[in-house]
């Protein structure tokens, strides 16, 4: 059934009312998309997504922040406990981080030679003190004689 003009006058539809709806329905015709257009536009969306998807490993956002996470692991390991703690970085960026590169305990020795005042001075190892058995000895020998009390240290008992 289709509304027409003839058809709504028929049904005792006012003609202002009549004007809206025709308005109204020429509006949506308008907008009508064929379905042909439309299946199109689903069968790109559909290509698109099943493209192979890109390695999220090979970003940049995911190569900055694995950088960031090797300096910070080199940072806290012993290799860089021998650096004073402000010239962490400047180290850092005096290292060769190729992929094939010399280990960075090597590199910081080498830079150590070049650089002193960045790294900490090498602290002779103190050496492990010896385990002592029984009490030192020192003092002199105990005279039998005297016999002080607790009572004769802290005055408790009256002297004779």
């Amino acid at each position: 059934m289709a509304f027409t003009r003839k058809f709504l006058t028929e049904h005792g539809v006012p003609e202002d009312q009549i004007d809206a709806i025709m308005a109204e329905r020429n509006r949506t015709l308008q907008d009508y998309i064929p379905k042909a257009d439309v299946q199109a536009q689903i069968d790109e969306a559909v290509k698109a997504a099943q493209k192979e998807p890109e390695d999220p490993t090979q970003s940049e956002a995911y190569l900055k922040l694995a950088a960031k996470a090797a300096k910070l692991e080199a940072f806290g390991g012993d290799d860089f406990k021998a650096v004073k703690a402000p010239y962490r970085d400047i180290i850092w960026e005096k290292l060769d981080h190729a992929e094939k590169h010399k280990p960075y305990a090597e590199q910081i020795t080498e830079l150590q030679a070049q650089l002193p005042d960045l790294f900490v001075a090498a602290e002779k190892p103190e050496e492990p003190q010896k385990p002592q058995f029984g009490a030192p000895t020192g003092g002199t020998m105990p005279k039998g004689d005297s016999a002080e009390s607790f009572g004769d240290l802290w005055g408790f008992v009256p002297k004779k």
